[in-house]
This record gives C-alpha cells, structure tokens and sequence, in this order.
C-alpha cells in the first residue's frame, strides 16, 4: 500500500578537554594532556575523534579524561530491576537514537555492540493518544485500517508533515558531508539552510506557515514533543518538533547506551580519571609556542595540572566550575526539569475510563491538556506475573495518591529527576562555540537541537577545528550513504 510506511513513522516514538604542550626543537612533534570534564556522549566521543584526527599526525596527543561521577555516560544511565532470578536494565535518561544517527550507529557496530530495536521488549503493545479524558486515537492490529481512519480524520496533514520531515532531516544530513568545521551555531543553521526552522515557534511553523491540519497538530505532532522534549508546540522552535518527528528505526543498545560512551574513552587511549571534579579553571597568558595560552586546571582533591586549551563537555551552568581571568560570558540556557517514573505492578483500567487492562494500550502519549498527568507512559515489559515494568515522564513528581489511581496495586516504585534537555527556544542568542581562545563548549549546539547524536556532531566539529588550527589537517567527513 502507498502509506504502509505512514503509521510505522506515526507511532515509533524516540528521544574538559585541555591540551598541554611539551616542545623541544630537536624533535618534530608536540605532547599535549587532554582533560575533559563530564564523559556523556559529547565528552567521551570528542576524545574518539581526537584519538583519530591526530593518529598520523607529528603532532602526539596524550588525553586524560576528568569524571567527576564514578561512572561514564552522562546523561546515560541504566538502573537495574532484579526480582526472582530477573536482571532487566531500564534506561532512566537518553533511551533511543535513530537509523540516520550515523555517529552513534556506526561506532556501536565498529565496537561490535548489540541494537534492540524501540519497543521489542513489548511485543504487539500498541499506542495511544489520551487526552486526560479519553483516547483521541488508538492504534489497532490493522495497520490499512489505522492508515485509512487517519487520513479520512486529517485528510493529508500527516502526508504533508511527513514529507517536510524528509525534507528537513535531509538538509541537515548534510553536515556529514563537510569536512570544513563550522565556527558558530547561527553559521552551522545557515549552512545547513535550517535557520527558519529557529526563529519561529513549532506551532506558528506548522499552523501558519505551513498551513497544517490544528486538530493533527493537537493529536499527533504536540504528542511527539511532549515525549521527546517535554515541550509543547508553542513552546519550541520548529527544528525541536522535526527531530522529534524523524524516529525511522529508533533502537537502543542492548544492556545500556552508556556502552558506547565507554567504548568511546577506551578505545580513545584516553588517560580516565573517574571520581575527579574540576573546580577551578584559571587562564594564564605564555610566551610563544604553538599556543598563547595556558590552563591551570584545579580539581577537588586540590591537584592542578597545567593546559593549553579546554574543552567544557557539560551545561556550564551545572559544573560549579570557578573561571578566573576569562573573559567571557555565557548566557545560561534553562533546562527541563523531567521527572521519570519507573513502576512494576498492575494499570488499573478505570483510570482510562476501560473495563479491563487488555482494552488499554501498552503505549500513550498525551495532548497538551490540563487534565493529562503524565508526559507519557510507556510499557517496557510484561513479568511473569502478570505485572508490567512501565516508565512514566512528568513534569511534575507523580504523587503516591495520582500512582494509586493510576495501578490497583504497585510492588516497586523508583523515581529520578533530570535537567533532561535544554528548553528549545524560538529566536534565541545561541553560547558562543569557542568563548575564549582555545576554549570550546560542545553543549553550545544543544539549544539547536539536543541529541546524544548532535552532541557527537558538536565534538566532532571542535576536534576539526582543533585539528585544523594545530596541524593543518581534517576529519575525513562520514563515509555513508546519505
């Protein structure tokens, strides 16, 4: 059928370096010390690609890797369920990427780790969009059907939003294909001629611009980032709404993301420093070399180690981090605060105004209504008896009393809060990508669009600068069918 692929794409939901130089006139080639405080997914790759741009280079780069946690991942993270013989990890943070992820998709296979395709563990759960008084839509075990009730509801707004989606993720595809970095977040949307989709709210985008459908708006396209940003359509800029939109074989990694992001500082030759907070960064002014400046990086533990450039891998303004004698001023982005809520136990049908659990979907998302609870909820696995594992995002911490109403009974509960993602605001003044000399911020590219995969892409844009700046070489851009 010519729309077999339109439900698949409707209901698959997803989501400080430092540089010391050691010179001699008797040789050819420089040693420089690569720390790097907070080791997610942009930390831990950028030394991967330093670890690459440099391998055959004179220029020799040795790379420690400062974690102030005792674990690698950032905002990755896995808690464990154990129960009766039962091991099951649950991803609490960045659960999926996609197939057009190239990143993250090809160095998991190069380091031989295992995908799990989004929503295996429950199989035939089905999706739904509540209101908070009841199911807008549902999805059935009759794709045809669900194809044809939707277009005879929407008529052809969902053809239309899936064509700009292409349209979209095929322009910003394109940055794979530059091997000259991008020195500015605005250049990059300029270059990629995505700088419309910034300035105007994901709403305005689509209703106004685009003239889409309100009630497919309201139905399906709000649903979408809600789960992925914890946004509404009024609230973000369109390029937020696309990304949420563009979940084409969303899978994770079997056992954990966070797998990769080790894979990635080991396989870098990195030097790890777990457990090491970075308290003070102080810049000093150096005569001559390759480099006019140094970094005398402070940690907790009151050791201090001399650098010629830092690369900050965190949202500056949860580091604690001092900066003496720079001069620079980073506007500080809000972030979401999303609540996740992990429940083993049994929905209580009612809640959904149904008879019995098996008339409830496994899978719902929700519309922008006051009378919604939850972000979503969904399904992860069903035990042996009976009870299901199911995860829930919220704005707001889920009350005991809502939890109650919400399942006839609860064997385990466990709740995380995050600063999840930064709020994608329309028209907004981006951080500087390098705020002073030789001192770079990946998290700079999240307020455009935050992703494990866009903070790779981040990395990898600053280590081509380094690379660039410091021998005169490029990063070979992906080699992948685009």
């Amino acid at each position: 059928m010519k729309y077999s692929g339109l439900l698949r794409w409707v209901f698959t939901f997803y989501l400080v370096f430092a540089f010391y130089i050691s010179l001699t006139f008797t040789i050819q080639f420089a040693y420089f010390e690569v720390p790097q405080q907070s080791a997610g997914a942009g930390g831990s790759s950028a030394a991967y690609w330093v670890s690459e741009a440099f391998a055959n280079s004179s220029v020799k780069i040795n790379t420690t890797v400062y974690e102030q946690s005792s674990r690698i991942g950032g905002r990755t993270k896995i808690i464990k369920y154990e129960r009766d013989g039962i091991s099951i990890p649950i991803e609490l943070g960045a659960s999926i990427f996609v197939d057009v992820n190239y990143y993250i998709v090809e160095n998991a296979k190069k380091f031989g780790l295992e995908f799990m395709k989004y929503g295996e563990e429950m199989e035939n759960s089905k999706t739904g969009i509540w209101n908070g008084d009841e199911f807008v839509f549902e999805q059935s075990s009759n794709s045809y059907w669900d194809t044809a009730r939707i277009l005879w509801k929407y008529g052809w707004a969902p053809i239309k939003v899936q064509n700009l989606v292409k349209e979209i993720i095929g322009k910003f595809l394109e940055e794979y294909k530059y091997d000259k970095p991008f020195t500015s977040i605005d250049s990059e949307a300029e270059r990629l001629q995505l700088d419309k989709e910034i300035k105007f709210t994901a709403q305005y985008y689509f209703s106004e611009l685009e003239k889409i459908n309100q009630l497919y708006l309201k139905h399906f396209v709000e649903p979408m980032t809600r789960v992925n940003y914890a946004q509404n359509l009024a609230e973000l800029h369109a390029m937020g709404a696309f990304i949420s939109l563009a979940p084409q074989g969303a899978k994770s990694i079997k056992g954990g993301n966070y797998q990769l992001f080790e894979k990635f500082i080991e396989h870098s030759g990195a030097n790890l420093k777990l457990d090491t907070k970075i308290v003070k960064v102080t810049k000093l002014k150096s005569p001559g070399g390759i480099n006019n400046m140094k970094y005398i990086v402070k940690t907790k533990d009151g050791s201090s180690e001399e650098y010629d450039a830092i690369i900050l891998a965190a949202p500056i303004q949860f580091t604690g981090i001092e900066f003496e004698n720079m001069d620079f001023k980073i506007k500080e982005i809000p972030y979401i605060t999303l609540h996740v809520t992990l429940i083993t136990g049994y929905v209580n049908p009612a809640y959904f105004g149904r008879a019995k659990i098996d008339d409830v979907p496994e899978q719902i998302v929700t519309t922008n209504s006051e009378k919604c609870e939850f972000l979503s909820f969904a399904g992860k696995l069903q035990l042996p008896n009976g009870e299901t594992i199911s995860k829930l995002f919220s704005h707001q911490e889920l009350s005991d009393e809502m939890l109650d109403r919400l399942y006839t009974s609860r064997s385990w509960t466990f709740r995380k809060v995050w600063k999840s993602y930064p709020k994608l605001l329309p028209n907004q003044t981006f951080p500087p990508l390098e705020p002073d000399e030789n001192f770079f911020y990946i998290n700079s590219f999240e307020p455009y669009i935050s992703t494990m995969e866009t903070e790779c892409v981040s990395s990898r844009n600053i280590v081509k600068l380094l690379a660039e700046r410091w021998d005169g070489i490029y990063l070979q851009p992906i080699k992948a069918k685009l």
